[in-house]
């Protein structure tokens, strides 16, 4: 069997299950078992390969044919352009939340120097890339904290500090329980599904993605209530907090901002036209 007919084997097994991106997720796992880029996977497509290769490759399939998502099976995901080692028991980043990330570098950019926390971090990857990009536009000497309740979430985020070379402060923490600091700019990501709503999820975030990191209770907006209450506090004078949010929220969450003495709030929308992000200045 040569490598094109391995993914050809592949995206006939998860099209039967019912996978939607099934010729997809069929090269992603051939480039992850042969440890090829997209480009020497199209060279090598009448490659033969080996009986290691092939029952590494099917044990990849039958996994996602158990509609366990790719990016745990694969062990990461790339996300502003870098790579994050992602884990089950660990919300999965998604592309719209790259929005949160540009916003922030956006609002930002005049500072030189910012103290920042990125709250219920996950996998880090939102606190990280904003460091990275400052980084790469020559600003150094920032303060990076990184905080989650999750002890799944702490481990990920310090072997995603670690493999990207970033200083930082990982806290383990209930929200605000464990810290005392004032920030320039607070980034969050928090739980917003409503508790009825989670069932209504497809397979792969239902069973498969952390209740802790989906669930916002009963009306979504638990966090948000939560964190602005907090922030009130903890930010700096003409702080920034930027939130990402359901696309149904923005009138709740602009409210809440609002009646916390928050100005300058700010819509911007995802890649389908979704309110997704939410940003505000405390005065």
């Amino acid at each position: 069997m040569n490598l094109s007919n391995l993914i050809k084997y592949g995206t006939e097994r998860l099209e039967n299950a019912g996978i939607a991106d099934a010729s997809s997720d069929a090269r992603i796992f051939a480039m992850h078992i042969c440890k090829l880029s997209y480009t020497d996977m199209l060279m090598k497509k009448n490659d033969e390969i080996d009986s290691g290769t092939y029952e590494s490759y099917k044990e990849c399939v039958d996994r996602r044919c158990e509609h366990i998502p790719t990016q745990y099976i694969v062990g990461s995901t790339e996300f502003m352009g870098y790579e994050f080692e992602v884990m089950e028991g660990v919300l999965i980043p998604r592309p719209e939340t790259e929005l949160l990330v540009e916003r922030a570098i956006e609002l930002s950019k005049d500072i030189p120097r910012v103290k920042v926390l990125d709250m219920c971090c996950g996998s880090g990857c939102i606190g990280i890339s904003y460091e990275l990009l400052r980084r790469s536009q020559g600003k150094t000497g920032d303060v990076l904290h990184l905080a989650d309740i999750s002890d799944s979430a702490i481990e990920l985020t310090d072997r995603n500090a670690r493999k990207h070379d970033i200083n930082c402060n990982i806290i383990k923490t209930d929200l605000f329980s464990n810290i005392d600091t004032t920030y320039d700019i607070i980034i969050s990501n928090p739980p917003y599904i409503r508790t009825s709503d989670i069932d209504e999820l497809e397979e792969e975030v239902r069973i498969h993605e952390p209740r802790l990191a989906l669930d916002g209770f009963f009306d979504g907006l638990h966090f948000y209530r939560e964190i602005i209450k907090a922030a009130v506090k903890r930010l700096t004078v003409n702080g920034i907090i930027a939130f990402e949010i359901g696309y149904d929220q923005y009138e709740d969450v602009s409210r809440l901002l609002e009646k916390s003495g928050f100005t300058d709030i700010t819509l911007t929308k995802d890649y389908a036209s979704l309110d997704r992000i939410v940003t505000a200045c405390r005065k």
